[in-house]
């Protein structure tokens, strides 16, 4: 079972259940990110749930003979949990709304693809549109209304994310494969202080989840890089460490880290926060960005937890500082105003091959990834008993066909700290699995098996030595 990153608004599960049909990540993120989009077109204001299972038509056959005596195999098939979009949730409840299930054949899918002559991608994310509809309470087959309404709804949303109704081989066409002479590329530095959001504008644009992400400061410590492709243009994004006054030798190792991505760029997103005044580490930065002579974008992050006149004020502030290209309000963790992020950062793609494969979202392999994933849990559960002490190693990794088990060591720097993480009857380290696991399944597609150690390593990261040893090693 796989998740979509659940900072964000909804929470999409995916499960592969069948064999026929290779289940890419480009293909599972398109999906995700076409249900989101018919949930915002529909203006789900509050947090939602959908369990998404891809299967083949010898099993939807069989679910359409028990659910719906149909003896036929279909191409999707919807199980609403509220019964004609009569949907109950509690706004005093920070749990998502559980919607229903949606099951669709990947078999039909493409075989439905190749008859209308478009990608499997537009077909698939189709067929999820139409599901969620379903699961909001339209139904084609008993109103003749509904069934206009969905056939044009799902052509503006899916027109919304690139996915046309008429394929062709220009620019304009979203997953088809692109002649090289058509490629076009841009390399952009997400920077900015620590904890205003860089990481979750990252996941939110690629759509999956690349950079670990909590509410502490400083919780990426090395140069992330997730890529997002869209038709013929391809972004590359390096998310850095946040620039701040290191304290000890892993700080100076994250500012180093950030400040080699900035001249490596073709733009700079400079990321911030809305406050009273401008962060003397703000305007550091800015200066930073000025030698440069980049353009850069600014982006002011956080939006859902900002009074509009703050904004403005801030905005006007940073402005008179520098001649950003454009400023841009967001919220990462909702997806507000992502889509214009990239539109500002559109004119500066490159007439340049792609670097990296199509369906991949970072060049970080996923044994880095996991060892960040489980960081970032224990910063989450840990809250501020435990401050960024911690470095996680991934010692074993076995990838199987279904399955791949995991053998991690936690590093703190103290015994006191290491009776904290483990927890009263191991509770912690036991949820700090359970939510990794998770996540990690959500990008691997496979199921996970987590073995988590706790270790003491006094004052590592005053030891350039111990931290090459746990992966923080600068580069030549």
């Amino acid at each position: 079972m796989t998740t979509e990153e659940t900072d964000l608004k909804h929470t999409i599960y995916t499960k592969n259940e069948q064999v026929k049909v290779e289940l890419t990540t480009a293909l599972r993120n398109t999906v995700k990110k076409a249900i989101i989009a018919a949930l915002d077109y529909q203006e789900i204001d509050f947090p939602v749930e959908i369990s998404v299972t891809f299967t083949d038509n010898e099993k939807i056959h069989a679910l359409n003979k028990e659910y719906r005596q149909k003896d036929m195999p279909t191409d999707v098939l919807s199980f609403p949990l509220f019964d004609n979009g009569e949907i109950e949730y509690d706004d005093e409840s920070d749990e998502p709304c559980a919607l229903g299930d949606i099951v669709i054949s990947l078999e039909k899918a493409v075989q439905q693809a190749d008859e209308y002559g478009h990608s499997l991608e537009r077909e698939a994310s189709f067929l999820a549109v139409h599901s969620v509809l379903h699961l909001l309470g339209f139904d084609h087959e008993v109103s003749d209304e509904d069934e206009e309404y969905m056939k044009e709804s799902a052509e503006e949303i899916l027109s919304g994310i690139g996915l046309k109704r008429v394929v062709n081989s220009d620019c304009n066409t979203s997953y088809t494969q692109i002649p090289v002479k058509e490629q076009k590329t841009v390399f952009i530095s997400l920077i900015g202080r620590p904890n205003v959001g860089k990481s979750t504008l990252l996941n939110a644009i690629v759509g999956e989840k690349v950079a670990a992400v909590s509410k502490k400061p400083q919780t990426t410590r090395n140069r992330i890089v997730g890529i997002h492709t869209d038709g013929c243009e391809q972004y590359v994004f390096a998310d850095t460490p946040g620039l701040h006054n290191p304290k000890n030798k892993l700080g100076e190792y994250m500012v180093s880290a950030a400040e080699s991505a900035i001249p490596d760029a073709d733009v700079i997103v400079f990321v911030v926060e809305v406050s009273d005044s401008i962060h003397p580490k703000d305007k550091e930065i800015v200066e930073r960005i000025k030698k440069t002579k980049l353009p850069a974008i600014l982006v002011l992050n956080k939006t859902d937890i900002t009074k509009k006149d703050k904004l403005l004020v801030t905005m006007s502030k940073f402005a008179q500082m520098h001649d950003f290209v454009s400023l841009i309000p967001t919220s990462a963790l909702n997806n507000e105003n992502i889509d214009v992020v990239l539109n500002e950062i559109k004119p500066y793609l490159k007439n340049e091959p792609w670097y990296y494969p199509e369906d991949m979202v970072t060049d970080q392999s996923v044994r880095t990834i996991s060892s960040e994933i489980i960081r970032e849990k224990l910063l989450r559960l840990l809250d501020e008993e435990i401050p960024h002490g911690t470095a996680v190693t991934v010692e074993d990794y076995e990838d199987g066909e279904k399955l791949i088990k995991i053998r991690a060591e936690i590093y703190c720097e103290k015994d006191a700290h290491k009776k904290i993480i483990i927890g009263k009857n191991g509770e912690t380290i036991k949820k700090a699995a359970t939510f990794a696991r998770e996540d990690i399944e959500a990008i691997t597609g496979k199921k996970v098996f987590l073995d988590l150690w706790v270790k003491v390593k006094e004052n590592w990261r005053d030891s350039e030595l111990n931290m090459a040893r746990l992966g923080f090693k600068k580069e030549d």
